[in-house]
């Protein structure tokens, strides 16, 4: 199922469940704080776009409408929405928020002619769909901010997966266990490989003599020389 923002609906396991058996049982402990730090991360980055979201929504809509709106909006991983909720909850300065002045009036009236009942309906409606449009817009900015951290937790398992796996791997490995969409995956790994072969173009430029097949194994996804 995909959400406003063109990104599924997830089905994230926490990452005391997520697959290591395919590792050595040494090297398991830094896999697992590795899942632990990627999955901060994204929490981090949730929060702070709902935190944006609520201020920048805070003239058409409360606060906890805002923030269910976000969720409507972005596709945050069911097992992190209470951690990302709580922390924005907990961050938000009330007395910073832009006061409410969008939005016809919400109580109750005593309307006495039927033609002012209808163009007050019209109007609650059209604010709301302005409302839906341009959460779906910041939403989107929100789904940019989410698939970079996507790529920077790429890039630090890749980091510490490089005896083990090819970055091919590495990306299959982290978007299976963070539940990612195939099309999100194929821009992670675009996104993780460009980074690497600046990476290491600009360290070939320093050091000449480097192995070419180790930069090759990182950045086009052949395993590494040791066989990872």
């Amino acid at each position: 199922m995909l959400s406003p923002t063109g990104i599924r609906e997830a089905r994230m396991v926490v990452p005391s469940q997520m697959s290591t058996r395919q590792f050595p049982p040494s090297f398991r402990l830094r896999l697992r704080m590795a899942h632990a730090a990627a999955w901060e991360s994204l929490i981090a980055t949730h929060t702070a776009q709902a935190m944006q979201f609520i201020h920048e929504f805070a003239p058409r809509l409360p606060v906890l409408g805002a923030l269910d709106l976000y969720f409507r909006v972005v596709a945050v991983p069911g097992p992190m929405e209470e951690a990302v909720r709580s922390r924005a909850l907990s961050g938000i300065e009330l007395a910073w928020l832009p006061p409410r002045i969008g939005g016809p009036a919400t109580g109750p009236r005593p309307w006495s002619r039927l033609d002012l009942l209808l163009k007050h309906v019209r109007s609650r409606h059209r604010f709301q769909a302005e409302t839906l449009e341009l959460a779906r817009l910041v939403g989107a900015r929100a789904a940019d901010e989410v698939l970079d951290t996507h790529v920077t937790n790429v890039l630090n398992l890749a980091q510490l997966l490089s005896g083990h796996l090819s970055l091919e791997r590495t990306v299959a490995h982290y978007t299976r266990e963070f539940d990612v969409s195939e099309p999100v995956a194929a821009w992670v790994k675009q996104r993780a490989q460009a980074e690497l072969a600046s990476e290491h173009l600009a360290e070939r430029a320093n050091n000449p003599n480097a192995p070419p097949t180790q930069i090759a194994g990182l950045v086009v996804g052949y395993p590494a020389p040791d066989g990872g």
